[in-house]
């Protein structure tokens, strides 16, 4: 896939404003469940939960922020991903103000004397990718600053939710642990060597005969598919990017050697000896360097 299609992929990915964990969390019993796990509360009432149905601030392997309040107490962010991002905290910064800020209905009453009261923010990354990562950890704001880091702060609590590794969270939540099980499951069949087609359709017969997000699959249907090939293909576009991306720039590391090789009138042959470099593509950049 080259840049041209990759953009396209992305351009034609984002109709889809849901990944499969925001669409299956976009449920307030659901999500007051997950709150509970992460916040380690008790809440019991679904209505006291309210949903910040905002468009994405922020794109991540198309998985958006999930954002909701729980009455004036919490102010919960929750971030899906497939690998750790350091900078989440920075990113949760941002969003956070953006969403604080649609808290003030009249913002000149930032400028006066009351103090505004708001809900106590929260932050989580929920991870399941396939690198190693503890079962819990925090990332910090302050680590992104240099000298005295003590004026600002934000933690963001990272949880691994891999179904192999039995987190304590996953039996906090009984809809964190259908949905963790079911990601499990693909991986596992995707690891037997069925294409991501069969493995998809192979996890939901498993789930729907285990009782395990029946309902979901069973009203969602084509849009989960759509969905799950989306967020796992774009993700292999990515890291076929990056990988492409790190061997162009081997080459133009080799290719930079070639140039100063020719800069100190080294022979042709010989530089193709060392470097490798096609005798043709060699010729090409000391034309180049004469120009």
């Amino acid at each position: 896939m080259n840049a041209n299609e990759l953009n396209e992929f992305i351009r034609l990915s984002k109709k889809y404003r849901d990944s499969v964990f925001r669409s299956y969390f976009n449920d307030k019993v659901k999500l007051l469940s997950l709150c509970n796990a992460v916040l380690d509360t008790n809440y019991n009432n679904p209505d006291e939960l309210i949903i910040n149905n905002f468009e994405g601030v922020f794109l991540s392997n198309l998985k958006n922020d999930i954002s909701c309040k729980i009455h004036d107490q919490y102010l919960v962010l929750i971030e899906h991903q497939t690998t750790i991002n350091n900078n989440m905290p920075f990113r949760c910064l941002a969003y956070a103000v953006k969403i604080l800020e649609n808290e003030i209905e009249n913002h000149q009453r930032i400028y006066r004397e009351p103090l505004i009261k708001f809900p106590a923010p929260k932050f989580f990354v929920l991870y399941d990718g396939n690198k190693e990562e503890p079962l819990q950890r925090e990332l910090r704001l302050s680590e992104a600053f240099g000298g005295d880091n003590s004026s600002l702060e934000l933690v963001v609590k990272s949880f691994n939710i891999n179904k192999r590794l039995n987190s304590p969270l996953l039996s906090k939540s009984k809809y964190l642990n259908e949905y963790s099980t079911f990601v499990g499951k693909v991986k596992e069949y995707l690891s037997e060597g069925l294409s991501l087609t069969r493995a998809f359709i192979k996890a939901v017969k498993y789930c729907l005969k285990n009782n395990i997000m029946k309902k979901f699959f069973e009203t969602k249907g084509k849009e989960v598919f759509e969905m799950l090939a989306l967020e796992w293909n774009l993700e292999d576009a990515l890291n076929d990017k990056f990988q492409e991306g790190i061997e162009r720039g081997i080459e133009q590391g080799i290719e930079k050697t070639a140039m100063k090789m020719l800069q100190k009138d080294m022979n042709i042959e010989v530089i193709h000896e060392i470097t490798n470099l096609p005798i043709e593509r060699i010729k090409i950049i000391a034309k180049n360097l004469h120009q």
